[in-house]
């Protein structure tokens, strides 16, 4: 029986890899300035993954988002809004249905006046 172990390394360039590979069209339309930088956007939240255990695109979900946004949580709002768009888009890319969480609000001011 062949046994196959993917070890942290190679589960990172999997899912790099993966990332990559459902961007490239994406990054060569439009702006490719913002494009290029949502790209790196989810390159950090893959890597992200793997270190939470993720060895594929697959196996990442909603959970794994969450605890993004909790080691997050020191960025400014406008920084992590702009990192759900870039999830937002790989979840589109990578077929997954709905859309991610959004990142928690804290310290809003109440906007009933």
């Amino acid at each position: 029986m062949l046994q196959t172990h993917i070890s942290g390394a190679d589960a990172c360039m999997s899912i790099e890899l993966e990332i990559k590979r459902l961007a490239h069209g994406y990054v060569r339309k439009g702006g490719t300035i913002n494009r290029r930088q949502q790209v790196k956007r989810m390159l950090v939240f893959g890597d992200f993954c793997v270190q939470n255990g993720a060895r594929s695109l697959g196996q990442v979900g909603k959970g794994h988002v969450i605890r993004y946004w909790r080691s997050t949580r020191g960025l400014d709002s406008r920084t992590r809004d702009g990192y759900w768009y870039a999830l937002r888009i790989l979840w589109q890319l990578a077929g997954k249905a709905g859309e991610p969480p959004r990142p928690f609000i804290e310290n809003r001011a109440d906007s009933s006046g």
